[in-house]
């Protein structure tokens, strides 16, 4: 079986779908990832092969001018239905030239589900993980209705032929979803002696993923300045941690580090809320604390909170010591570590993407 992969040229959206990538490869389909320019070394880096749609596109140019990239808790489909523009048309020549016989994407890419309704194939939509809420997707939608409309030039899109859910089931996931286990990739590393050593106090991991904006390293500063004045070992990785200036002493700032190997060692995960992190945090079973600064990130860290494992900041609130204050009640109470557990427990009694793999076949 051939099986195309689309998706927006972010790292966060291509690591959702590598396990189940890999899953269809191992089983002996030949897999294809079709992404702009930009996120290609991330997929070689995967093991996956890419072809280019969409030339250089990326978020950081089509991103809306005028707009601010973070603070905003509304959800913005702008940049998305932008990006399906510029890869509308390689992703419809790409399908007729490779003829897949099913194409995977993720919720808020347009253009291959469009692809595969004119080619007559079926398509799989995977969610990353904490689903957005579907009153405030729809409220999204409408607003880029139009672009939509004009995108899909007189083509009504058919529905996914299957939805995959990630999501922990007392999260409350997709309503007729088939579910999948969440399984974490972030790239790989050598591990770092230190990794191996059992931790003289609580180990805290603080990230604000992947994507390098200005809001990102202002919430990175706030959260190592204010973990300086607890107890606690401090280690930062993701985007942004090199343009963090004057660190605590005692704060390791580290090099790229798959949290699926960092995570398991920690006592708490402070980050931004991404769906990556998110779920590498609750399959790993430890408690998060929240700094949502765009997209579906308010919605996660309000979903999070509301079931025992995380706590959050406000956006506006953001600040050493609003973060010192936080972490420390996370630290302090096991409440949240147990709550964090049972979640993890959900997720690893979930079906493996081997076996949602499996099953895929039957759709061609």
């Amino acid at each position: 079986m051939r099986v195309l992969f689309t998706m927006n040229p972010a790292p966060g959206h291509l690591f959702s779908m590598v396990p189940l990538a890999w899953a269809l490869h191992l089983r002996g389909d030949q897999v294809l990832v079709a992404v702009p320019q930009p996120l290609h070394q991330q997929a070689r880096r995967a093991g996956l092969t890419a072809a280019v749609v969409g030339g250089d596109a990326s978020f950081f140019e089509l991103w809306p001018p005028g707009r601010d990239l973070g603070g905003n808790e509304e959800l913005d489909l702008d940049v998305f239905v932008a990006l399906a523009e510029r890869t509308r048309d390689d992703i419809d020549a790409l399908v007729r030239a490779w003829r897949p016989d099913l194409v995977i994407t993720e919720p808020v890419e347009y253009s291959g589900p469009l692809a595969a309704t004119r080619a007559g194939i079926p398509w799989v939509l995977q969610h990353w993980g904490l689903p957005v809420p579907p009153a405030e997707h729809e409220r999204a939608l409408h607003k880029v209705r139009h672009r939509l409309d004009a995108l899909h030039d007189g083509v009504t899109v058919d529905p996914p032929a299957l939805t995959i859910d990630t999501c922990p089931p007392s999260l409350g996931g997709v309503p007729g979803g088939t579910p999948m286990r969440y399984v974490p990739y972030n790239a790989a590393c050598t591990i770092p002696d230190w990794l191996l050593r059992q931790p003289t106090r609580p180990r805290v991991c603080v990230s604000m993923g992947t994507v390098p904006i200005p809001e990102g390293v202002d919430g990175l500063t706030a959260a190592v300045h204010g973990l300086a004045g607890l107890d606690v070992e401090v280690v930062v990785s993701g985007a942004g941690v090199h343009n963090v200036a004057d660190l605590p002493a005692g704060v390791q700032r580290i090099g790229w580090i798959p949290h699926n190997q960092l995570l398991p060692g920690c006592a708490l995960f402070v980050h931004h809320g991404g769906s990556g992190s998110s779920m590498a945090a609750l399959t790993a079973g430890r408690p998060q604390l929240l700094m949502p600064q765009m997209c579906d990130q308010f919605a996660i860290a309000e979903r999070l909170s509301a079931a025992g494992a995380a706590r959050s900041i406000p956006f506006p609130q953001r600040c050493a010591a609003a973060v010192r204050i936080e972490a420390g009640k996370l630290l302090g109470d096991d409440g949240y570590q147990i709550r964090a557990a049972e979640l993890a427990a959900e997720i690893a009694a979930m079906p493996s993407p081997a076996a949602v793999a499996e099953s895929l076949v039957l759709l061609r």
